[in-house]
């Protein structure tokens, strides 16, 4: 593989100090807009420059066009240092772009020991034959920030490789007896990660470690698999009951443990009181949050565990809102397993489309192909099961045009496009209880 780069002039050696870079132009809404690019030093390199104007609402790009062979995989890089009071996630964009539609940008950056940063992502160019590319950098919303860029380059790698997971989830109800033979099931058919129910075994508290842990226990390890499932517990204090959720391995040990943070309210006044922590776990096969029913009416929750990294989010529930499923995977970039009583399960990807329905008309009218692999849905006695491939590697949005809206906004540090995020006056009404 010819390990070429393809962007004329990314590392910024050709052109004057304190102008554009050669083969580089700039771009701005409105010239009162236009940040600073320009050549400069620093640590005796010459780089590119890109700054705020004095202006807070300063926007504007640079850009290069060149073109690339579409069917091959590409690796986009990105070398700079940024000032202080600037957040390099929320103030610079990195944006590859396909016959003049988004197609992809760098979105994870990690800092080195001399100071300076690093960015990186791989990324398919659909189609055949060669067509026109251009790289954007993008400065925004920062009056005196300052970032100095080393070098961008792009060039072929291979391919990214699938990350395979086989994942489960039920509906109905059964007795202990009925949730082994639903277990037996998912284990033959190699299932990766299977969830249960809320409650799967009544809503009677019992101990952490009673029956409704030891069977998910028994057979995780029993089948090589990882098992969910919600129960109520009671924990150190006798007469503190919560609604817990455990994750066991392939081993079946417990390497996951959530606990509700928002109890329904009749569940709240049956004693049930509420978690205050949002954890992720690392499995073998990617990164898992855990959720449970009423959860899935709140934002905070949903978009928490994206942004700490989860690929998948184990959620279980006694009854469920549909419609509020698609909505939290597309904004946040994340997968959902849903498990429940009732009325039925199902499994979402980061488009938000739904194995069951993965045409859905307004998939189809953002452009983005939703893909699950060997579906099948079965009965195990009272209990339906539905399982389904999914590929971990691919982390698609909804839309295939502009860009922000190919990150999810939700659930991402960077690309949300919000200049003032309105949490603090989210608080302040919610603490506020009379009329003014």
């Amino acid at each position: 593989m010819e390990n070429r780069e393809l962007i004329p002039n990314g590392d910024f050696s050709a052109g004057k100090i304190g102008a554009l870079p050669d083969g580089w132009t700039i771009h701005a809404p409105y010239p009162f807009l236009m940040p600073v690019f320009k050549m400069a030093r620093k640590d005796n390199s010459k780089v590119l420059l890109a700054a705020g104007n004095g202006t807070p609402d300063c926007m504007g790009w640079i850009s290069n066009s060149f073109q690339v062979e579409a069917g091959k995989t590409f690796s986009l890089k990105v070398r700079f240092k940024a000032s202080k009071n600037l957040n390099p996630q929320f103030s610079l964009l990195f944006g590859f772009y396909q016959e003049k539609k988004f197609n992809d940008g760098i979105f994870k950056f990690k800092k080195l020991d001399n100071g300076w940063i690093e960015g990186e992502n791989r990324f398919l160019v659909p189609g055949e034959g060669t067509v026109p590319a251009d790289v954007r950098i993008y400065f925004r919303y920062s009056d005196t920030g300052k970032v100095w860029i080393d070098g961008i380059s792009l060039t072929e790698c291979e391919p990214v490789k699938p990350r395979y997971v086989r994942v489960a989830c039920t509906d109905g109800k059964t007795d202990i007896d009925g949730w082994s033979k639903v277990l037996d099931t998912a284990g033959k058919a190699k299932t990766d990660v299977i969830v249960l129910p809320e409650t799967f075994n009544g809503t009677a508290a019992e101990p952490i470690d009673g029956p409704s842990a030891t069977l998910m226990s028994v057979k995780a390890k029993e089948h090589g698999m990882y098992v969910a499932g919600s129960f109520r517990c009671l924990g150190g204090n006798p007469e503190r009951e919560q609604n817990v959720c455990l994750l066991f391995d392939r081993q079946g040990k417990e390497v996951g443990r959530y606990y509700k943070n928002h109890p329904w309210t009749p569940e709240a006044f049956e004693g049930v009181t509420p978690g205050t922590e949002v954890p992720v776990f690392d499995t073998d096969f990617g990164r898992v949050g855990l959720m449970i029913c009423y959860d899935i009416w709140f934002t905070d929750v949903t978009e928490l565990l994206a942004l700490k990294g989860a690929e998948i989010i184990l959620f279980m529930c006694e009854g469920y809102y549909h419609s509020l499923l698609p909505a939290r995977t597309a904004d946040n970039g994340v997968r959902m397993v849903c498990s429940s009583l009732w009325p039925g399960c199902g499994i979402w990807e980061t488009t938000g489309g739904e194995a069951r329905n993965p045409n859905a008309d307004e998939l189809s009218y953002w452009g983005r192909p939703v893909s699950f692999k060997d579906v099948v849905e079965e009965k195990i006695g009272d209990v339906g099961m539905l399982s389904v491939t999914l590929d971990l590697s691919q982390t698609l949005s909804p839309g295939t045009y502009a860009g922000p809206l190919d990150s999810a906004p939700g659930g991402r540090r960077n690309r949300r496009e919000q200049k003032q995020l309105l949490y603090p006056e989210i608080i302040r009404e919610l603490n506020r209880w009379h009329d003014e």
